[in-house]
Formats: structure tokens, C-alpha cells, sequence
């Protein structure tokens, strides 16, 4: 045992190199990371109209519209997928895609106390213009149920198959 800790002193001693005196900085690529070289930004939509444009920069400044149409439009902020349902140029209802950190503890409680071991496949919130947030949960392939819809409380107001 002494002779083996000994054998590694000697290696690790003989095998030794002084460290460069030039540092090198390390940069991160990691592939399709917003604000890496191999990122893609979602092509902007065409035929949008001038105000509505104007009201989502206003209102969610750094998002990119990527459908446009009388009533509705789709909006990408980052990895979210937002669309918006319309009035004129006014904004009626939001409807966002969310991961499952973003769902709200309350809602994600619920959730797991009416339905034991299972894991939401996908979220969206649902927001109505002056009412609260809806949460609507979608079940993994092959369950029992589509979909969930849960008030911020965590309170279940429909289930669907």
C-alpha cells in the first residue's frame, strides 16, 4: 500500500508541467442558445398592420410577431409563444405557453393532489381582459384526460377528455 502511494508520488512528480503563463478566455457556443452564433430568430411577420405592430412593441417590447391575422396574432418572446386575440387594436385575451417551473405553486399542488403521479405534459396561461388567470395543463400522451383547466387558487373548473 506504502509502495503503490509512493509509485504515484513519483509519477505524478516526473509528469509535471508548468502552467502557461497566457490565459485563454473560454466562450460558450452552445448551439441554438438565444444570443449564440447558431441561434435562429423567428421570421417576423408580413401584412401586419401598422397599429397593431405598434401596440405589441409597445406592450411587449423585445418579442417578434410571427402570424398575423384580423383577430389574432402570434407573438414569440424568447423560447415563449404568445398569441394575442384581438378587438381592433386592442388586446382582448393573452394566451402563453409555459414550462413547468413557471406554473404557479398553488396550481401545480392542485394538480398533483387530484391527479397523483402525473406530470403535466405542457401549460398554458389564459388571460381574459379583467379577469383572473387561467391555467390549463395538458396530460402526457395515452392518460386519462386531454387537458385541466385550474383558476390561480388551484381550484379545477373543467377537465377534458
Amino acid at each position: 500500500m506504502i509502495l503503490i502511494g509512493i509509485l504515484n508520488v513519483v509519477i505524478g512528480y516526473c509528469s509535471y508541467t508548468k502552467p502557461s503563463d497566457v490565459h485563454e478566455r473560454i466562450v460558450l457556443d452552445v448551439p441554438y442558445a438565444r444570443g449564440s452564433g447558431s441561434a435562429t430568430a423567428a421570421p417576423a411577420a408580413a401584412g401586419c398592420a401598422p397599429a397593431i405592430t405598434a401596440r405589441v412593441e409597445a406592450d411587449m417590447p423585445g418579442s417578434t410577431i410571427v402570424a398575423c391575422a384580423a383577430d389574432r396574432v402570434t407573438v414569440m418572446r424568447g423560447a415563449h409563444k404568445i398569441e394575442l386575440e384581438l378587438a381592433g387594436t386592442e388586446i382582448r385575451a393573452i394566451a402563453e405557453t409555459l414550462t413547468l417551473p413557471e406554473i404557479p405553486a398553488a396550481v401545480m399542488r392542485a394538480f398533483a393532489v387530484a391527479y397523483p403521479r402525473t406530470i403535466p405534459s405542457g401549460a398554458i396561461k389564459r388571460t381574459r381582459r379583467g379577469a383572473a388567470p387561467t391555467y390549463e395543463l395538458e396530460f402526457p400522451p395515452g392518460g386519462s384526460h386531454r387537458a385541466a383547466t385550474l383558476r390561480g387558487d388551484g381550484s379545477v373548473i373543467d377537465v377534458r377528455d
